[in-house]
């Protein structure tokens, strides 16, 4: 397997862990409806470009409508991964997407047929333990997170999210995949201008329906554009990364994702100044930790 999908890997997860950063702190000042709503029209607008290079020769009914459901599921995802980012401290929420990589494998295995082996597969689980450790930093009681997971509507709306992210990867494979790994082999400059135009129009569709409307598209837009157009510009960016990856022939989505978690320790070390974090020995160990998690993925 080429080692090109790593490097794309990493840097698909250098924007996203920017982008993340930038995100929570714009979250702290807008609903999460009206601020992902502009995002999307944003990277749509940012996309359309890409049209130009659109295959349509490999475009059917049945894969537009699979980028449809991809896209939609997508939607969803973000939002409520927003609402629980909106009104839950992050302590409580983030640790739960350590989990992701777990779900995507589980996925994968059932309905892509990918198998991993037993070196790969301890190597996804103790990069996981080190990503619960390192979002989990702020309590002293480890299980704290999930104490509340009963008690707060907003950490359910994440492991949902998670649930609905680990459905879009195998269906970003299935899309995106070679037709030697069982994938439709859409290219990324066909799917993803698709995905980005679809997901904008579902953001519109729901602002219509459970929110202000046009109202709040234009509160959103105003109240922080020029935030919304960085953080969009690295979206595009990591997905792009993210889309070329996963396109190249031989790789499994089950290792690429875990791969693509090493966002949560770059953001640790973006971020960590700027939030003014504290246990460092503590995010150190569990830096290391994911970065052991990574070398045994890759062996």
């Amino acid at each position: 397997m080429s080692s090109v999908w790593v490097m794309l890997t990493l840097i698909a997860a250098v924007l996203v862990s920017s982008a993340s950063i930038l995100e929570k702190k714009t979250l702290f000042h807008q609903h999460a409806m009206e601020f992902l709503t502009a995002l999307s029209l944003c990277t749509m607008l940012l996309t359309l470009p890409l049209f130009l290079w659109l295959d349509n020769a490999s475009l059917s009914l049945a894969s537009i409508g699979l980028i449809y459901i991809a896209s939609s599921i997508g939607a969803l995802a973000a939002l409520f991964t927003a609402k629980a980012l909106r009104h839950i401290a992050i302590s409580l929420t983030s640790p739960f997407l350590a989990f992701g990589p777990l779900i995507t494998l589980i996925m994968a295995a059932i309905f892509l047929g990918e198998k991993v082996s037993w070196l790969q597969g301890t190597g996804i689980l103790v990069l996981m333990g080190g990503a619960y450790l390192l979002e989990s930093h702020a309590h002293d009681d480890l299980l704290e997170p999930f104490k509340h997971f009963f008690k707060l509507k907003y950490v359910r709306y994440m492991l949902l999210a998670i649930l609905l992210y680990g459905i879009g990867s195998v269906l970003d494979k299935r899309i995106l995949g070679a037709h030697a790994d069982g994938g439709l082999g859409i290219s990324t400059l066909t799917y993803l201008p698709l995905a980005q135009f679809f997901q904008a129009i579902n953001f519109i569709v729901m602002m219509l329906l459970f929110h202000d409307g046009f109202k709040g598209i234009e509160k959103g837009i105003k109240h922080s554009w020029k935030p919304v157009l960085f953080i969009g510009i690295l979206l595009v960016g990591s997905r792009l990364a993210y889309m070329y990856a996963l396109s190249l022939p031989g790789v499994l989505v089950s290792l690429l994702i875990p791969v693509k978690k090493l966002s949560v320790l770059f953001s640790t070390i973006i971020g960590g100044e700027l939030f003014h974090e504290e246990h460092v020995i503590r995010r150190s160990l569990a830096c290391l930790i994911m970065l052991i998690g990574a070398v045994l993925i890759l062996l």
